[in-house]
């Protein structure tokens, strides 16, 4: 049967759209590459501790024939040494780790999604007797942190937005726990410590907070962070984790006391810790990252370029992947 000119070329037309329509669309997840594995690091305090006594992400990814495993870790710098040694898939840290990771320490560590805005959850304390009543009364003193943690640059932070220099304070590097135990002795004057360390130390150490973290002029984020290769290759398992721990950090919040009893009984942390941490923990997860997560996370690189945290300056650009495509 003949067709007219214009009603050929409109089928054509026709069809090259449907062709486009199809060759742009996403690929469905059965087309989807999947690891045999998946390694998360978790530290106490982040959402994926309790992601893994839930039990739901191994249910997500069994139909895929992934296998889940846990890897604790203390805070963020030994995490970041693993994931560049390639023993961890994904892990979520403060600002710092990932900035140490592209200025040379591990370039090959890459943003993959951000967590909810830092606010109560961290905080510089000091004892309840201590004379400081200021950022600017810690001239002199002493500081305890783990070097290169959230902590590290929390203190950096605190101290440019109150004028004070590096200089004029001394830092003390130590772990959470040493920490703890130089504070009650009076070797250091302030402590920069998370949740639920945080809510022990004011439990047990009776300490008083000083500044949170949320009071600083620049926006601090925890990051879920990863191989750059695992990341571009595995996304739909990435996917997969995230979009569940997002599900499971809502169904947690709803329930503090629940979830209080459940952390307790799987970090050996005690209860009454977790009940007072828990209404002020920044539990999230994000993707892909938004513009002003950057911004924020580009002057945070920028500080610890300034004050030789780093040793050259880093486009944090250039170390996000976005997980949304393959």
């Amino acid at each position: 049967m003949a067709i007219s000119r214009r009603t050929a070329l409109s089928r054509l037309g026709a069809l090259a759209a449907a062709t486009l329509a199809v060759s742009h669309a996403p690929r469905v997840l059965a087309d989807a590459a999947w690891p045999a594995a998946i390694r998360i690091g978790i530290q106490k305090g982040d959402p994926l501790v309790a992601l893994r006594a839930s039990g739901k992400l191994e249910a997500a990814l069994r139909p895929h024939g992934v296998a889940v495993k846990w890897i604790e870790f203390v805070y963020g710098a030994p995490m970041v040494e693993a994931i560049n040694a390639g023993d961890v898939d994904v892990g979520v840290v403060g600002s710092p780790p990932p900035i140490l990771a592209q200025a040379g320490a591990a370039p090959s560590v890459a943003y993959l999604a951000a967590g909810s805005r830092y606010q109560n959850g961290y905080a510089i304390v000091v004892p309840s007797n201590s004379t400081v009543r200021t950022l600017a009364d810690l001239r002199g003193k002493k500081i305890a942190f783990a070097k290169g943690s959230q902590g590290h640059l929390f203190v950096l932070r605190a101290l440019a937005d109150a004028g004070i220099a590096p200089s004029d304070v001394q830092f003390a590097y130590l772990s959470y726990s040493d920490a703890r135990a130089a504070i009650e002795r009076g070797f250091v004057d302030a402590w920069s410590v998370p949740d639920p360390r945080y809510a022990d130390a004011e439990i047990a150490s009776h300490v008083r907070t000083l500044v949170k973290i949320g009071d600083l002029s620049v926006p601090q984020y925890a990051f879920y962070i990863g191989p750059r290769a695992y990341a571009e290759k595995y996304p739909a398992a990435l996917r997969t984790l995230f979009d569940t721990l997002s599900a499971d950090i809502a169904a947690r919040l709803a329930k503090p006391d629940e979830t209080a009893e459940l952390l307790a009984q799987n970090t050996g942390v005690p209860l009454d810790v977790w009940k007072r941490a828990i209404p002020r923990l920044e539990w999230g997860v994000q993707y892909p990252i938004t513009a002003d997560v950057i911004k924020a996370q580009q002057a945070n690189a920028d500080l610890a370029f300034q004050t030789r945290l780093i040793p050259r300056a880093v486009d944090v650009r250039q170390a996000v992947v976005d997980i949304r495509r393959g």
